[in-house]
Order: C-alpha cells, then structure tokens, then sequence
C-alpha cells in the first residue's frame, strides 16, 4: 500500500479557510460523501466521536482524523491545507494547517492500522510539510508527496 493509492487529486481541499475543527471535518466529510457515497452527516458524527476520545493532532501543525466505514473494502484520504491554523487541541499546543482524514474499511483493523502508519511516517517529514503549505493547486499537493515517495524509493 501506498500513498497514492489512497489519495487523489479530487480528495484535496487547497488553501481552505476553516473556521473551527468542526467546519473543516464538515467539508472533509462532504468531499468523502462524494466520492465513496456514505452521507456526510455519518462521516462527520463518527469523527466527532473520535476526537472526543481524543485529540488526532500529531503536532507540528498536523492532524490525522480517522474513522472506519464498512461499506469501503480499501482505505481512502482527503486531504485539507488551511489557509489559517486552527485550534485542534494538539499536545504542542501548535495550530493544526495540515489535516488528513483517513477513511477504512470497518472489517480490517489492520489496513487501517497499515494506512495510518503510512500517513503518520509520511507526514513527519519536515521538508514535505514545508511543500505542502506553500502549495496552490491539488495537483501540485499530488506533485509535492509523489516527489518525496520517489525520493524516499531511491
């Protein structure tokens, strides 16, 4: 499993100016409600309950919201640069700009695990963290994390 096979072009929300956790989870839903076609009033309660068990802010401004869905056979993620850090209630007390919601299937708590792993070594690197807030398109987001994995590979 790769990053590219769980986020795409269309899954990116770029410069979004978010006013509270709950409107940037809200718009991350109505993006994952489109493409995989599960309300996103289901989506957006199931994160909620997640971040009531506790922060998903990583730190250095990054947050990764996860939830389960059972009607997905793989896992999926949606991708929000902020034009403005948010509170996230992070552990570093940093505003949170990066979020990646990841979405995966309800019957295998081990892709799950595998694409939240992916995700999480993914965005501790700091020079694609870097790349990532100056982008300005959702293909150039695409562009940013294909180079690192690249990179990574060679």
């Amino acid at each position: 499993m790769n990053i590219n096979d769980i986020l795409s072009e269309e899954s990116i929300l770029i410069d979004f100016n978010a006013s509270s956790k709950k409107h940037v989870l809200d718009a991350l839903s109505t993006l994952a409600e489109r493409k995989i076609k599960v309300s996103h009033k289901t989506i957006l309660d199931n994160l909620i309950k997640r971040e009531k068990l506790g922060s998903t802010a990583v730190g250095n401004g990054i947050a990764i919201p996860h939830t389960t869905e059972s009607s997905l056979d793989k896992p999926i993620g949606f991708l929000a640069i902020l034009s403005s850090g948010l509170d996230f209630n992070a552990n570093d007390d940093q505003p949170v700009d990066i979020i990646f919601l990841l979405l995966a299937p309800s019957n295998n708590g081990s892709k799950h695990l595998q694409a939240l792993a992916l995700v999480s070594r993914l965005l501790k690197k700091d020079e694609l963290i870097t790349k990532l807030r100056g982008c300005k398109t959702s293909q150039s987001a695409i562009a940013v994390i294909s180079q690192t994995i690249q990179d990574e590979a060679a």
